[in-house]
């Protein structure tokens, strides 16, 4: 068994925590109860529970005091917060000690029996066989969905309901079919990859108990876009649907407490009367998904729309060829100023949608990517890691921000590590010079070292310390005289071949060149 601690202040939160759920049919095991953060911490340390459930505020140690801290006795603890309010920062806190998941005030049974289940499957706790066959269906419609996305991918028809039902064990019947993509919103999500993550859970639990209502058959699975389904019923009402789905973004916006800028948007593909059709209502749904960044609404159904999956951004060749100049060189100010001007080009479009500007976001990264890159794998990577990006803006502008963002720091990024690369033969040569200084130290001697003509060396050195190579040892040489004389009790002479000169005449004129005084005084100066 599971042990447990709950944590709350509220005596009839601990009561109604441990009647929601069969704890012993889960495989848990209430050990201790506690009324503040204290008494929570004691707990923890003496029962070493493996999950502790704690209300986000409460005395003692607060919820965060008390996570840190329970996590330091037992790193492995994992946790439930509780919350009832308006806290997002309190979530974001969390997260960094590594909270499993939340629960919102008034607290729901379905909602703590699925966390319970994604805790014990991390655990390594999943024994019970409906346990074992809910995450085996949970797995199909995820194999079913990718299938999906593959064959939007590859403007293929989708598979029959039969080969479904024979391959992923559905049951898929004759009737109608439709495509669902639901797009949570928050601001700045891609800084909050954790919290999202989270958010995106709670969707998916939502519309998979929800659309049961209104389908005979379902698949829902997350993807980078937002949660998708496909939903089979004999009979396709569009009131019917509309109505559960409404109620699907409200469960969701509830969610507010911790999200307070929470937006949800619902798009439904066309009605179709086969299964292999789900590859035209996907790709409508995808579509209209896209286009919330041009156009706000919370609910878009293609059949009531004209889409037109046709009209498409093509960039002209001039246009690119000043991408590609802009990011060869690595010259921000030109590429910030070319894409700006095609950015407020492309707005001025009054048949824009979000389709084009998705089309426009993929021609500049791929342009800069493949030309900043050093191999196809690498501006693959990086292409793919923005346009993942693409699907967390909200508005225009922010596409055109992270366009940016984005290529301008890849730009700083190779600038850096140029001259890091073209500092690396300087940084050996000034140890070399710093070992042999004493020595009759040439150009051509460490250029050799480390491997360079003497010619690009030189170019390079100046370029990289501000002085020309003479100069550098000049003034090297001088600085340790200065010391020996100011240490030592050595004569003038003796320091002056110390530090590479036989010649006293010609040490004395250098020395004071570059001091302003003679060996001789600077010593009865600083001795």
């Amino acid at each position: 068994m599971l042990k447990v601690v709950l944590a709350d202040d509220e005596t009839k939160v601990v009561l109604l925590l441990q009647e929601l759920v069969d704890w012993e049919k889960q495989g848990y095991e209430i050990v201790g109860v506690a009324s503040d953060g204290i008494r929570a911490l004691e707990l923890v340390k003496e029962k070493k529970p493996h999950l502790l459930i704690t209300d986000i505020r409460m005395p003692g140690y607060d919820g965060i005091e008390l996570i840190r801290q329970a996590r330091e006795l037992q790193p492995n603890i994992h946790f439930i917060i509780i919350s009832g309010y308006r806290q997002f920062e309190y979530a974001q806190d969390a997260l960094k000690y590594g909270v499993e998941d939340y629960l919102l005030k008034p607290l729901k049974s379905d909602e703590l029996n699925n966390i319970l289940l994604r805790i014990r499957e991390k655990l390594g706790q999943e024994t019970e066989l409906k346990y074992q066959l809910k995450k085996s269906k949970e797995q199909r419609q995820k194999m079913l969905l990718t299938l999906l996305k593959s064959s939007i991918d590859r403007q293929q028809a989708f598979v029959p309901a039969d080969q479904a039902n024979d391959e992923f064990g559905f049951h898929f019947t004759d009737g109608y079919y439709c495509a669902v993509l639901i797009k949570p919103d928050i601001s700045n999500a891609e800084k909050h990859l954790d919290v999202y993550r989270i958010l995106m859970q709670h969707a998916l639990e939502i519309v998979r108990k929800e659309v049961k209502l209104i389908a005979e058959e379902s698949a829902v699975s997350i993807w980078k876009e937002g949660v998708a389904a496909i939903l089979n019923s004999k009979d396709f009402q569009v009131v019917d649907v509309k109505q559960c789905l409404t109620k699907i973004r409200k469960e969701i916006e509830k969610q507010r407490d911790l999200f307070w800028d929470i937006r949800i948007a619902v798009f439904l593909g066309s009605q179709r009367n086969a299964m292999e059709q789900m590859t035209e209502s996907m790709q409508e749904a995808l579509w209209l998904c896209k286009d919330r960044i041009c156009r706000r609404q919370p609910w878009r159904y293609a059949a009531s729309e004209e889409i037109d999956l046709e009209k498409r951004y093509q960039m002209d060749s001039a246009q690119k060829k000043r991408f590609y100049e802009a990011v060869e060189y690595r010259n921000a100010d030109q590429f910030q100023k070319e894409l700006t001007e095609s950015f407020y080009r492309l707005l001025q479009d009054r048949q824009l949608n979000g389709q084009m500007l998705e089309d426009w976001f993929h021609a500049i990264v791929s342009v800069c990517a493949f030309e900043m890159e050093q191999n196809r794998k690498e501006a693959e990577l990086l292409l793919e890691k923005v346009q993942d990006s693409f699907w967390y803006c909200t508005s225009t502008q922010e596409v055109f921000l992270l366009l940016q963002r984005t290529i301008l720091k890849r730009m700083q990024q190779l600038n850096e590590e140029k001259a890091s690369q073209e500092a690396r033969p300087i940084l050996e040569a000034k140890k070399y010079i710093q070992e042999h200084y004493q020595e009759a130290l040439r150009l051509e001697d460490v250029s050799s070292v480390i491997g360079f003509n003497a010619t690009y060396f030189s170019t390079l050195f100046k370029k990289e310390t501000g002085q020309n190579f003479m100069d550098y040892l000049t003034e090297l040489r001088i600085s340790k005289a200065k010391e020996l004389l100011c240490e030592t009790d050595i004569s003038i002479s003796d320091a002056a071949e110390m530090v590479g000169y036989r010649d006293l005449k010609y040490f004395s004129r250098l020395f004071k060149k570059i001091t302003g005084i003679s060996p001789s005084d600077y010593k009865k100066l600083y001795k």
